[in-house]
């Protein structure tokens, strides 16, 4: 893989322009990490806002229609809606792993079967999560297993 730089005044803005034969997984994972990289959410602790980079979240979760945000180390509250985020975050590492829960692909430490043809993943921070069986076919492609 070749990489360029052209760095010059002239250009304004940031621009990544990917030249390529096929698109592969090392490739697709690059470019799902340029389209996530400076991107924030928006989360509440206590009434104050914050802005949580992307690719620190370990996954989002709907309980009792309310929205949460998980990282390692804050729970956020957000005042988003799941099946939005699901449309926002399609073509990045995020993934419907069931009805309640969006996981960051990339935080999984480690996938195995569950009953019922459930997988449970292990996080980073060794958290565990439950992939509903109805998404196991689609995350297991994402996964290449």
């Amino acid at each position: 893989m070749k990489v360029t730089i052209d760095k010059n005044e002239l250009h304004l803005d940031p621009e990544i322009i990917v030249k390529c034969k096929e698109i592969d997984d090392v490739l697709q994972d690059i470019i799902s990490y340029i389209g996530i990289a400076d991107k924030n959410m928006i989360g509440e602790v206590d009434g104050e806002i914050f802005f949580i980079p992307l690719n620190s979240i370990l996954y989002f979760e709907s309980v009792d229609k309310t929205v949460y945000i998980y990282t390692e180390k804050q729970v956020y509250k957000s005042s988003a809606r799941l099946y939005i985020l699901e449309e926002q975050l399609v073509e990045t590492y995020f993934a419907r792993v069931s009805k309640t829960t969006i996981l960051n692909l990339k935080k999984l430490s480690s996938v195995k079967s569950a009953k019922n043809a459930k997988l449970e993943g292990t996080l980073v921070n060794k958290e565990k999560i439950l992939i509903s069986r109805q998404y196991v076919p689609e995350i297991k492609k994402r996964l290449g297993v």
